[in-house]
């Protein structure tokens, strides 16, 4: 027993698999604009079109009962609530999208390391040196994601790779960046549709 336990406690650690590919890219702004809007396509839009629907047909109501009594100023009221309501959810998203891309403007210089493993993927954030040099530093770890994960989805688009999430997080993927033997690989590993 002491003899198996003292093997397990020398045995080597386990050597990690080596990547299938790795590459450096960086995102411009009509990227990630592009990749929001196929986000918001995919995961936001059908959410409003049944909100907005929703809203019509109460609008609707609220119309025909303004028709049919006139003196009522309650139907106008909520009439006019159920048009600015339709109008507000979709101004909302642009909104969103306006200012998430204003922010991202500062970061546009970034540049990441992409690393594709057979069951996982890594992305790094490439620190230049004057900045890790500076006393404020702080390490950005870097984020791993395994690609069995159930809420990871990807899209593919004729410039770029789009991988979303937990439906909340974004990553672009330029394929300007990378060869065309590095596009079947990631395209094979995510396992991903074509989208134009």
């Amino acid at each position: 027993m002491e003899e198996l336990i003292k093997t397990e406690e020398t045995s080597e650690p386990k050597e990690e698999k080596p990547s299938l590919c790795s590459f450096e890219f960086n995102v411009t702004i009509p990227e990630e604009d592009d990749a929001f809007r196929t986000f918001q396509r995919r995961y936001v839009f059908k959410r409003n079109v049944i909100k907005s629907i929703g809203f019509g047909l109460l609008g609707v109501g609220f119309l025909i009962s303004a028709i049919l009594y006139p003196d009522q100023i309650m139907n106008y009221v909520l009439l006019a609530i159920c048009f600015a309501a339709v109008v507000l959810i979709w101004y909302n998203n642009r909104h969103i999208r306006n200012s998430l891309m204003e922010a991202l403007k500062m970061l546009e210089d970034d540049r990441y390391i992409f690393t594709l493993y057979d069951d996982r993927f890594r992305i790094e954030t490439i620190i230049p040196e004057d900045e890790r040099n500076s006393e404020d530093f702080q390490e950005i770890p870097p984020q791993e994601f395994e690609l069995s994960d159930e809420l990871l989805d990807s899209v593919e688009k004729d410039d770029k790779f789009v991988i979303i999430v937990k439906k909340a997080t974004l990553y672009v993927l330029p394929k300007r960046c990378m060869s065309d033997e590095q596009i079947g690989l990631v395209r094979d590993k995510l396992g991903i549709g074509k989208v134009s």
